[in-house]
């Protein structure tokens, strides 16, 4: 045989064996799909939860489920650094069944974000997972991490069932010492807490957690807690009540004795320092450096190489804990990407299809010119509610005397909250389709039209009575004076990523200036925003997201001073007073304290109960007669991005923070179509 003809047959060999293995390819993929359940044609399949059931009931209804593994994992396995995908999984994997087909695994889900720790929770939500979670009803809790629990009689304990065989993303064994690490030597120890958080406390006193064997755990609490799980399928969806305990005992003090003189070789100043950078109550801060790759996660995927200043990129948990109905291993995508780019370049990247999902920090501002190159972009639009929203408050804990005075004067916030344009504000952010409403809780039981039309009227001459009632003069350049002589000026710092665009805050400086009242704006970072808060430095603070009944239900303290655990409203010297018994900071007003009782009286309560209502409004009331959070905007059309190649992804019905946005939605089941 000549040279041609060796080369042509072995041409031929390689189109044989190509053809076969596409031919396997095919059939490997057809054998994947169809034995595959969906929510969309389920064949008979019967959950429990919604869209998801245990492998041990799959299994009665349906017979034994062959586990396959993602091809990404493959060669790893082969070359034995990766334990094969039967071996990763728990004993009892958590069944998805898909919305619409089993998917295919591949590609990067591409996403924007502003920077390291600011408008990070939507990218965060692709990823997380929690003891439980909310199913999209937005009203049932599913298993999730946890596989099972029961509450007790009285609702003063609750004990959780863990899967058996579940490990972290490094391989090592998921427990419940995980749990018992975060609760007794993260949230109750001194030096990391001189306090327990309000959200880790009920009645005053920290949640305990027992270990009864391996995989289970009884969280214990001294008053009823009902919400405990909302909690943490809500609001709470982002801060997990376990640590990877073999990676952070080493670096605390009680389980190495040498930890502090190790964290001082290193540079830190003591071992809690050093212990912060391994682990944070806002867990995407795990993420901002290098020593991130040392932190495993239960998450669909993990940091695969150490972030920057201009990117983070993540890869798929070879442990998650997940198969879809037809045995392959969640997730499907293999990579995530996150991107910082300043806000004004987001419609650049989307409309020039380079970005796969986004609705955080897009605003209804850009809805005509998103949906007019949705073409041009390669996605689709979804308008679910949840963007638009725009809260404000003065800091009714000003250091400077005579401010706090003028601040926490219901007279004035009164002015101040009559004298802004809704309207106007409501056609430049929302094309005139967000609600107008005071800044109160969303779609819950007890707050009543009454309540939300409370000082929103547009009325400039009502707002000037009301300034000349305090006696606040106009000087002869119309700027209103403080009581000591000074000009009324507020110092306005705002975020863009609370105001949206900065012509919000130009606007309300000239509605206020129309009554007498000086503003000086400045645009500053989210991170410098809540680093001013915290220092109780600021005239005017806008991080408050308004809860919805499911998210008070489980912590009411987000209608409490200071509002917000990020980026507080107001009241930080409160806290520090209530958090420490007194022993640092400022006593707060009986009506502050008063919140505070009802709130913890709240928590202990069945939702809907009689009295439940009664403190609802209650809580309603005391804020809006102290006016403290002024509604600007409320709820409105929330532009959500979504690329056509994107499979899986159902509609919308919310996209908020505080329904944890794409959680409920279950992205570990998103896929590539080809």
């Amino acid at each position: 045989m000549g040279k041609r003809g060796s080369q042509t047959f072995v041409q031929s060999r390689l189109q044989f064996f190509v053809a076969v293995l596409l031919t396997l390819l095919l059939l490997y993929a057809a054998s994947a799909t169809a034995e595959c359940p969906t929510v969309s044609k389920p064949g008979g399949l019967a959950t429990q939860w919604p869209h998801q059931l245990e492998l041990s009931e799959f299994e009665r209804q349906r017979g034994p489920l062959k586990v396959r593994e993602n091809p990404a994992f493959a060669a790893k396995v082969a070359e034995g650094g990766l334990l094969p995908v039967s071996q990763r999984l728990p004993s009892e994997p958590l069944i998805l069944l898909p919305y619409h087909q089993c998917g295919r695994y591949g590609g990067a889900l591409r996403g924007l974000s502003l920077a390291l720790n600011s408008g990070t929770s939507e990218i965060m939500s692709w990823r997380q997972v929690n003891l439980v979670r909310l199913s999209d009803d937005l009203q049932t809790i599913v298993p999730n991490v946890a596989r099972a629990w029961e509450w007790g009689e009285d609702q003063r304990s609750i004990t959780i069932h863990l899967r058996k065989g579940h490990r972290w993303s490094d391989g090592y064994p998921f427990t419940a010492d995980d749990v018992v690490f975060f609760i007794d030597d993260i949230i109750r120890h001194p030096a990391i807490h001189k306090k327990p958080p309000l959200v880790w406390t009920a009645g005053r006193e920290s949640v305990k957690v027992r270990r009864i064997d391996e995989t289970t755990v009884r969280f214990e609490f001294a008053t009823p807690f009902p919400g405990f799980l909302m909690f943490l399928a809500s609001s709470g969806s982002y801060l997990t009540p376990y640590a990877p305990r073999h990676v952070l005992a080493p670096l605390h003090i009680d389980h190495n004795p040498d930890a502090d003189e190790e964290a001082k070789a290193f540079g830190f100043k003591d071992w809690v320092e050093r212990f912060g950078v391994y682990w944070n109550k806002w867990k995407d801060e795990l993420y901002d450096t290098e020593e991130s790759l040392k932190v495993p996660t239960l998450d669909s995927h993990m940091l695969a190489v150490a972030p920057t200043n201009e990117e983070r990129r993540y890869i798929a948990n070879p442990y998650y804990f997940k198969l879809d109905s037809a045995g392959q291993q969640l997730p499907y995508i293999d990579t995530h990407h996150e991107r910082f780019v300043a806000k004004e370049l987001f419609l650049l990247e989307i409309v020039s299809g380079r970005v796969d999902q986004k609705s955080q920090n897009v605003g209804f501002g850009s809805y005509r010119q998103l949906k007019d190159n949705e073409d041009r972009g390669g996605y689709g639009l979804q308008l679910p509610t949840g963007g638009g929203r725009v809260y404000l408050a003065f800091n009714q804990t000003h250091k400077d005397p005579v401010l706090r005075g003028v601040f926490s004067d219901p007279r004035f916030l009164a002015a101040m909250s009559i004298a802004i344009d809704r309207q106007a504000l409501n056609l430049l952010r929302a094309q005139g389709l967000a609600e107008i409403t005071q800044g109160l809780p969303e779609r819950t039981s007890f707050v009543t039209p009454a309540h939300r039309k409370h000082n929103i009227e547009f009325d400039p001459e009502k707002a000037n009575r009301l300034l000349d009632e305090m006696g606040l003069k106009r000087s002869f350049s119309g700027v209103r004076l403080l009581p000591d002589g000074r000009p009324l000026v507020v110092n306005w710092a705002f975020s863009r990523q609370f105001a949206g665009t900065p012509e919000l805050p130009r606007r309300i400086r000239d509605n206020w200036a129309d009554v007498g009242v000086e503003v000086r704006l400045s645009e500053i970072t989210t991170e410098e925003s809540r680093t001013r808060a915290w220092a109780n430095e600021m005239d005017i603070n806008m991080e408050w997201d308004a809860p919805f009944e499911p998210n008070l239900t489980g912590d009411p303290y987000l209608f409490v001073p200071p509002y917000s655990s990020l980026g507080p409203l107001f009241g930080v010297p409160w806290k520090r007073w209530i958090d420490s018994d007194g022993e640092i900071g400022e006593e707060p007003p009986d009506w502050v304290k008063r919140l505070y009782a009802l709130a913890e009286e709240w928590r202990t309560l069945q939702p809907g109960s009689p009295r439940y209502r009664a403190i609802g409004t209650e809580m309603v009331q005391i804020n809006l007669d102290h006016m403290t959070i002024i509604g600007v905007l409320g709820l409105a059309p929330s532009p959500t991005v979504v690329s056509r190649r994107l499979k899986n992804v159902s509609k919308w019905t919310i996209n908020h923070y505080n329904y944890a946005r794409t959680y409920p939605f279950r992205p570990d089941q998103w896929f590539f179509a080809r």
